[in-house]
């Protein structure tokens, strides 16, 4: 397994690498008319951002499934883009959280940036987040008790940890641009779309100082359960799909882009009575990123959202674990010619 993760980390390194050469350090090679380049410019920006974190457990066989949800604030800050260069800089808004007395309040402590070239994106997510609420879904959930808002239990002990990096490949960079949907420093002037392809890397873990799974149901449901206290998983995986933007009239610009991910991941799964569990298993996920706004005169406004999950059968297929992060942004941006 650690070696299936050396050898894919070196494949995207290197298909990095040359993307990066093909994309910045020579003449970009795009056709002019779908696109405009704005590489020797400075992009400024104001932003406001969201970001969430989510695990689900899933017992399928009973139709039964608890997902525990961070309640995180939302950040106000600052960014520049120029050439291969971005970095943004935020702090959290006071009283931005939902009803902390109802959801309780997440903290949260990493990092989350989307390096974009026109002919590759590049993901790296290093996250930890501590304190969630819990709600329940399915036909059996029905008979638990919940508040009106639907929570069960708040849980501000419950830890999460999110490493990753994930490389995706655009086919047709010479037309379509992720860099005129998410960072302004291209044009998108015509409608476009491209297969997309990818693959990457992850860690997750989830940790408790008691069980994960209320004891309350794992007497009837979440078999084999009981007790689980910390999990840890490691995956591979590779990815296909589809993005296109839609240029509905001038300076405006609709995109969306889906993928499929395949592949496998090592779970750890370790219970309060010392009896661990390690396995291999397949996974499934996907990924949905999403982009609109309007060039104005003198300034740029949209928004953009992007979300990531991946899924795993768990000692039996009945019994699942799903676990994803989404990023929710609105920006106001300002084009600086030098």
């Amino acid at each position: 397994m650690k070696r299936g993760l050396v050898i894919l980390a070196l494949l995207c390194a290197g298909k990095f690498v040359s993307g990066q050469d093909l994309g910045e350090k020579k003449t970009p090679k795009f056709d002019s008319n779908y696109i405009d380049s704005y590489y020797d410019d400075v992009v400024v920006r104001l932003y406001t951002a969201d970001k969430g974190n989510h695990v689900y457990f899933s017992d399928r066989a009973n139709n039964i499934g608890i997902r525990y949800r961070s309640n995180d604030s939302f950040k106000l800050g600052v960014g520049v883009n120029y050439k291969w260069f971005g970095l943004k800089v935020g702090a959290d808004l006071p009283f931005s959280h939902s009803n902390p007395d109802i959801y309780g309040k997440s903290s949260s402590f990493g990092l989350q940036s989307y390096i974009i070239a026109r002919p590759f994106i590049l993901d790296v997510v290093a996250l930890r987040t501590t304190g969630y609420y819990l709600t329940l879904h399915g036909k059996n959930a029905n008979q638990f008790d919940a508040d009106a808002s639907g929570v069960y239990h708040v849980n501000r002990g419950l830890k999460t940890s999110n490493l990753g990096v994930n490389f995706i490949y655009v086919l047709n960079s010479k037309r379509f641009s992720y860099k005129a949907a998410f960072n302004q420093t291209d044009l998108q002037k015509k409608s476009a779309g491209s297969l997309i392809w990818g693959c990457g890397l992850s860690s997750f873990k989830i940790e408790n100082g008691e069980a994960i799974i209320p004891s309350e149901f794992t007497e009837q449901y979440f078999k084999d359960w009981d007790g689980l206290m910390n999990f840890h998983s490691y995956s591979i995986s590779g990815s296909l799909g589809y993005a296109y933007s839609l240029v509905p009239f001038k300076y405006a610009i609709l995109t969306a882009s889906t993928s499929a991910k395949f592949g496998v991941r090592y779970n750890q799964l370790a219970f309060t009575d010392e009896n661990d569990i390690s396995q291999t298993k397949p996974g499934l996920g996907g990924e949905v990123r999403l982009s609109g706004g309007y060039h104005f005169p003198w300034f740029y406004f949209g928004a953009s959202f992007v979300q990531t999950q991946f899924n795993s059968d768990v000692r039996f297929n009945s019994l699942q674990i799903a676990n994803g992060t989404s990023f929710l942004e609105f920006t106001i941006s300002k084009r600086i010619k030098l």
